[in-house]
């Protein structure tokens, strides 16, 4: 059974006009994420960090009910692992949000946080969550696959630095937007550029060819978790209804805008 199956109606005014069973344009392997850590900070030294403590449903249920595309939660399903997460293919999926919170690490599967260079979804949400957890290390990360990719990275540390990276995998850099400087973020990690590297971020590449995800990746510390990441961790998931700004998020980058 997929999230899909336990749809019981329209959770935004707007929805009763549409077809919940639409097919969705980004394709399955389409990603967006929003994470949060918390201090203490991981030791850039440590080569390898504990594992991730269990999941604290309780806090999960607050982190979905404070996001700017959630206007209520309407049911909670049973939890699942991260890896069993099933992506949105029709409308009715995009009425699900999941959320992990494991010690320091709050992770939100959001779609209404998909953006692209005509939407401000994820951004938006970043600078809200920054102005409620000033002390956290922020990054938001969006892969949407329409079968040409939009990539986009947000990396925003307590500290003051911040990049944004964003564009289409089939434009030249001069249709990417970026902002900040990386080479700052990786200095105030205490990440070396071979370490960088090594993980998959090399700052001798182009602007737009380098794989801006894995600075998310080093900005929460990933590349230092025992191997399997979060693929295990379970989450909880929620059936929401939407707020205007996540009803208009949708509407934006998961269907057609002419």
């Amino acid at each position: 059974m997929t999230d899909a199956d336990v749809h019981e109606g329209p959770v935004h005014d707007d929805e009763a006009a549409h077809d919940p069973d639409e097919e969705v344009q980004p394709w399955r392997h389409s990603e967006v994420t929003l994470t949060l850590l918390f201090p203490p900070f991981p030791d850039p030294d440590v080569t390898e960090r504990e594992p991730l403590p269990a999941h604290d449903p309780v806090r999960a249920r607050r982190v979905v009910e404070e996001l700017g595309t959630v206007a209520e939660v309407l049911q909670e399903l049973p939890e699942r692992p991260v890896g069993e997460l099933a992506w949105p293919s029709v409308r009715a999926d995009l009425d699900f949000v999941a959320v992990g919170c494991w010690g320091d690490v709050v992770m939100v599967f959001e779609p209404a946080l998909g953006s692209d260079l005509l939407c401000d979804a994820m951004t938006a949400e970043v600078a809200r969550q920054r102005a409620r957890h000033p002390e956290a290390r922020i990054v938001g990360s969006v892969e949407l696959d329409y079968g040409n990719r939009y990539l986009e990275e947000q990396v925003l540390l307590p500290t003051g630095e911040e990049v944004f990276a964003g564009g289409w995998d089939c434009d030249d850099e001069d249709a990417w937007s970026f902002v900040g400087d990386p080479q700052e973020v990786l200095r105030a990690l205490g990440v070396d550029r071979r370490t960088a590297v090594e993980v998959g971020f090399d700052l001798d590449a182009e602007p737009c060819d380098r794989t801006w995800s894995d600075l998310g990746v080093l900005a929460l510390g990933w590349h230092r978790r025992p191997a399997g990441g979060v693929e295990r961790r379970h989450v909880s998931s929620f059936r929401v209804r939407r707020s205007q700004e996540g009803a208009d998020n949708l509407a934006e980058v998961w269907f057609p805008r002419f």
